[in-house]
């Protein structure tokens, strides 16, 4: 199975993607171990639970990992050991690091729900060389838990505790198995290599009784009560902090929920037990209310929270609260589509759900906008006046998305044709102004002009700093927004790049600040609004406090002799002193040569002072040139960074681009020192044309596409996509820094790229080609199928192509 059909199994769902796989007979690929264990779709791990495959799904237990997808996922585990198969077991033995997990393997427990078979789950023969050959400490401990008296015997004769496998009291367990299985002589011989050491507090019978001379009933009834339901509960009602609560919990596969519920209703559990037990995946609706009802804020912990989870954070009043409790919910598969509408509330928080989140969301997502869109579209295509009303509602209204947009049907009338003057609109926080967005983005153009053209400027300028920004609002705010709402959308991280200069070019110096502190925001077009002193005092402040290199070089452009002297200033060390020679340049051009008395004292800058300007302007002119030569004869980049060679020519940002530029054509620039010019923030667009040029008839030219050089500029980034399904760029570097719109990434972009890039940039595109073959495709496995297998051809096509395809095939 490629990674490409494992990218579109995140658009379809855990259900539909693992009867897609069914279908395509794909096995699970493994994945890797470590901190860089990626996270796989909920599909996958219930195609692997259906089909018995443990391998790539047992993974490092980690409490943290509740997320539907995450490898080691403690549901998931459970639900493999409940299959009661041998060869799977041995995968979960060899990949799992959950010590209760490997002793119950050990153990040949059976655990399916309805078992009928008493007879122990016969163990592979890979689990039992693996426990002799290797010979570990974890493997040593796990084997105190054996039901075969050999490991049992083995591990006891190697003298290792319990530890993490069962405690200090381990080692009786295993001596209890040699006694039920009448291995007196072998216990002989633990007791002559390998003596037991226990706790002063032990009984005093069952210390006799395992040296002999008492009865073994005493330690099994001593055992029977140490790892009982009854001594769990007694340990998690003494488990005040959240990490002791977790360590009793991880000690068990399940935990006793009948007694826990039982002990709990009589004296309630304390925080930390309570957060342990709700972060089980399999902790009981029944009981987590009642944990709930006692400590409402744990309410974040619950592993797979719903509904009934979110109507406790509703009792605290605490949007921002509930939000991330809805988003946890939504990731992990707690709260689907339908719910998501029609039972989670405010409205708000359940609308601004649709754009929020990571990959894991994306399927549930689409699906709940589909079914907002078709309540929607109706409503504002029949009373366009509800767009207005659904402003004025959504602050305050505490309903469900359903419950709002049935309550719009009563406005018949567009706002202002009634004869009667308006309510006055009130000013939205932001999440309903966000959700309002939402709103817009679902529908078309037409029905967005009436969402927009009623709100003035400043009622318009909450919606327009929304994250992931439709782009009809963001277009409509250029068009006819007032100065406040431009000021926010020239500050909004979400903007296309090139409405950011249509917005300076107004001439407002708030917005131009807005703008420059965007970080999408060009250093071309930052040295443009600095060069017609554009800022406003604030920003000027903090530019004065800047230390970045990179940072400091578009204050040479300005006029401002305090940001000129503060560039000098903050130019540290050797390969600094360009940026100090340019500052004290311009300065003195600007100022005169008096001015250089407050800029640091290089050679040239003393030299100028009794000079005059034109000691400094020779050395510069005299850097230009060498800085040519440099760039044109280096080969490689030395590792040392000598202010005189090609590193200082990288770091002057008065670098002579139009000779760099020539030099380039020529071809004399080597490649290496040419990536690292595409790397400089200043790089002009121009450069990027001619290194893609070079490059465009070489084998693996997709390596220049991918330069953020070339991606960074949108006229660059607009001619690549316009070659079709064809070109081959990282489309991530265009969309992160707004030269592409997913719109049009999607709409031109090859199909398997679209996917496989949306699923790992989980963001705008990633919600947009799910809602994309969800609307197109619906629940028709068949249909999935085909462009899963389209996929994995990788043809020259778009996305909408392949979904045409697939829906006349099926």
């Amino acid at each position: 199975m490629t990674d490409t059909v494992t990218s579109l199994l995140w658009y379809a769902g855990p259900a539909l993607g693992a009867e897609i796989l069914g279908r395509l007979g794909a096995p699970v690929r493994a994945g890797r171990r470590g901190p860089a264990e990626p996270t796989l779709p909920p599909a996958l791990l219930e195609h692997a639970v259906r089909n018995g495959v443990a391998d790539g799904i047992a993974g490092v237990y980690d409490r943290s990992k509740r997320q539907a997808g995450a490898s080691g996922n403690a549901d998931i585990v459970l639900r493999l050991l409940e299959l009661d198969d041998p060869q799977v077991n041995a995968a979960l033995f060899e990949k799992s690091s959950w010590a209760a997990l490997r002793q119950a393997v050990l153990s040949q427990a059976r655990f399916a729900p309805k078992a009928d078979d008493d007879t122990p789950v016969p163990l592979a023969p890979a689990v039992r060389q693996a426990v002799l050959g290797r010979g570990s400490r974890g493997d040593v401990q796990a084997a105190l838990s054996a039901a075969d008296p050999e490991l049992a015997f083995w591990a006891l004769i190697n003298g290792f505790p319990g530890g993490a496998h069962g405690g200090v009291y381990a080692r009786l367990t295993a001596a209890m198995t040699l006694v039920r299985n009448g291995r007196w002589a072998q216990l002989r011989r633990v007791h002559q290599v390998a003596p037991f050491e226990l706790p002063p507090e032990t009984p005093e019978d069952v210390v006799r009784g395992l040296a002999g001379s008492g009865t073994f009933e005493a330690v099994e009834r001593f055992l029977i009560a140490e790892y009982g339901a009854d001594r769990f509960c007694a340990k998690l009602q003494d488990a005040l902090r959240t990490a002791h609560g977790r360590t009793i919990v991880r000690d068990v596969l399940e935990p006793p929920w009948t007694e826990l519920a039982a002990r709990h209703a009589a004296d309630p559990l304390p925080w930390g037990a309570a957060v342990a037990l709700l972060e089980h995946t399999r902790c009981p609706r029944e009981f987590q209310a009642s944990l709930l009802a006692a400590h409402p804020r744990a309410v974040q912990s619950v592993a797979r929270p719903g509904p009934e989870a979110l109507r406790v954070c509703l009792g605290l009043g605490e949007d921002q609260f509930t939000k991330k409790v809805l988003l946890h919910g939504v990731t992990t598969g707690g709260i689907d589509a339908a719910q998501l509408v029609a039972e989670v509330r405010p409205a708000r928080l359940a609308v601004t759900a649709l754009t929020h989140g990571g990959i894991e969301a994306v399927a549930t997502q689409a699906a709940a906008a589909r079914l907002v869109r078709s309540l929607l579209v109706p409503l504002v295509t029949e009373h366009p006046g509800a767009w207005r009303a659904l402003y004025t509602a959504l602050p305050e209204f505490d309903g469900t998305v359903a419950e709002l947009l049935a309550s719009m049907t009563a406005v018949s009338h567009p706002a202002g044709r009634t004869g009667e003057p308006p309510a006055e609109l009130p000013r939205p926080g932001r999440q309903a102004a966000w959700a309002y967005a939402v709103l817009v983005g679902l529908v078309d153009a037409e029905h967005a002009s009436h969402a927009l053209d009623f709100l003035d400027d400043l009622h318009l300028a909450p919606v327009a700093g929304s994250r992931e920004l439709p782009q009809s609002v963001a277009d409509h705010v250029c068009a006819h927004g007032g100065p406040v709402s431009r000021r926010v959308l020239a500050g909004n991280p979400a903007v296309r790049v090139d409405l950011i200069e249509t917005l300076v070019l107004g001439g407002d110096r708030t917005i131009a600040s807005a703008a420059y502190r965007n970080p999408r925001c060009p250093m071309a077009l930052r040295q443009y609004i600095l060069s017609v002193d554009g800022i406003d005092d604030e920003l000027r402040t903090e530019l004065l406090e800047e230390s970045r290199a990179e940072r400091l070089w578009p204050l040479l452009a300005s006029t401002d002799a305090a940001l000129l002297r503060h560039v000098a200033w903050a130019s540290v060390g050797e390969l600094g002193k360009w940026a100090r020679l340019r500052a004290a340049y311009r300065l003195a051009e600007l100022h005169g040569v008096g001015a250089l008395e407050d800029v640091p004292d290089d050679e040239e800058v003393t030299a100028a002072r009794s000079s005059g300007l034109r000691v400094l302007d020779a050395r510069l002119r005299e850097c230009d040139a060498q800085w040519l030569k440099v760039l044109t004869q280096t080969t490689y980049l030395p590792y040392r960074r000598e202010a005189g060679g090609v590193h200082g020519a990288l770091a002057d940002p008065g670098l002579d681009w139009r000779a760099v530029i020539a030099a380039a054509r020529r071809r004399e620039i080597n490649e290496a020192v040419l990536h690292e010019l595409s790397q400089r923030p200043d790089c002009p667009m121009e450069l990027s044309r001619v290194w893609r040029g070079a490059h465009a008839a070489r084998k693996y030219a997709v390596g220049v596409g991918r330069s953020a050089a070339v991606l960074r500029h949108r006229p660059v980034a607009l001619e690549i996509l316009a070659e079709g399904p064809e070109a081959r760029f990282d489309a991530a570097t265009a969309l992160d820094g707004g030269s592409l719109t997913a719109e049009e990434y999607l709409a031109a972009g090859n199909a398997a790229d679209v996917v496989d890039t949306g699923a790992a940039s989980a963001g705008p595109l990633a919600r947009l080609v799910a809602r994309v073959l969800q609307d197109g495709l619906g629940d028709a496995v068949d249909a999935w199928v085909v462009v899963a297998r389209l996929l994995v051809q990788r043809p020259t096509a778009t996305l909408g192509e392949l979904v045409a395809t697939a829906r006349a095939a099926a």
